[in-house]
């Protein structure tokens, strides 16, 4: 099949895709990052002071999974001591499954790795469509990237191309899912440069919160025709995340040791963020996957903590 098809077909999916995004209702707080939470909540409650309850959404990356109901009652007593620590377990938690916000984007992304630089600039747009443009050093590359979310209940596909020039489009594709118990989550990935026999393709499992302090992740990879194997470790959270592991490549005794180091500053009111790698590698896919360790309902009191407050 021929590039301008593909492009043709790439195009159509997106265009007829039908993306559920939850209608805006005046009883809803979307977000996290514009302002404090409870200043919004609190700001809600007067403007509609015959409201009984508001549900606030968490907001990551622009997708969404629970919706807290906050109760007005409750809500004004917890202000009051200045705690909202109780509030928390009088809120009810509704799972309304993972969704895209209406939200737009702007990322730049730079990797500093062994051997070779890459940077990046991806806007998203609304139902988890992105486009930009991306440089590579080692390979002498520039050029543009085309992408899109797909939700399939707890899941995510991307699905997309990137065109450099001077060379032949590549295929990408990557897939996430959590666990029925949400204790893991299991990744797979695909690249495959159109009009060549450049396929390269692989899967991995993660563990969560091992002994509450790291993520474990077990995975195989085949890369430029090598298959390797690997395993890695991985600490903190999104905006800070270092990974320890070993890989090694099949029939070849020589196990390598690697440290990745990924620093992340999320959109916030002029929706602008960045991201920026460090490597001992030559490639990280292990932090360009995308995670769904935020949207587990086990995580929902780590985000109260983190933006429910009253000072």
């Amino acid at each position: 099949m021929s590039t301008k098809y593909l492009t043709i077909l790439l195009t159509s999916i997106l265009l007829c895709f039908n993306s559920s995004v939850k209608a805006d209702t005046s009883n809803y707080i979307v977000g996290t990052n514009n302002e404090k939470i409870s200043q919004r909540i609190d700001s809600f409650f007067i403007k509609y002071p015959n409201k009984k309850r508001v549900f606030w959404v968490p907001e990551i990356n622009g997708r969404s999974r629970y919706a807290f109901s906050i109760q007005k009652e409750a809500f004004f007593t917890s202000k009051k001591y200045a705690d909202a620590s109780d509030l928390y377990y009088l809120s009810k938690k509704i799972d309304e499954g993972l969704k895209f916000e209406p939200k737009k984007s702007k990322r730049v992304n730079i990797s500093l790795l062994r051997n070779n630089f890459n940077a990046s600039y991806i806007q998203r747009h609304l139902l988890g469509l992105n486009t930009g443009i991306f440089f590579e050093k080692k390979e002498n590359s520039f050029g543009i990237t085309l992408n899109k979310d797909f939700i399939i209940k707890n899941s995510i596909t991307n699905l997309g191309f990137q065109q450099a020039k001077d060379k032949y489009m590549v295929f990408d594709a990557q897939f996430v899912k959590l666990s029925k118990n949400e204790v893991s989550e299991f990744y797979g990935n695909l690249n495959h440069e159109l009009k060549s026999d450049v396929l390269n393709v692989g899967i991995a499992h993660t563990w969560f919160d091992i002994a509450n302090q790291y993520d474990l992740t077990l995975g195989i990879e085949e890369h430029e025709k090598k298959v390797i194997s690997n395993i890695y470790v991985t600490f903190g959270d999104e905006r800070a995340k270092f990974q320890v592991g070993l890989d090694q490549i099949k029939n070849n005794s020589e196990i390598n040791l690697f440290f990745n180091l990924k620093l992340e500053r999320n959109p916030e009111k002029k929706q602008f963020g960045s991201n920026i790698i460090i490597s001992s590698n030559e490639r990280v896919s292990s932090l360009r996957n995308f995670s769904l360790k935020s949207f587990r309902r086990k995580n929902l009191d780590m985000l109260w903590k983190k933006y429910i407050h009253y000072n």
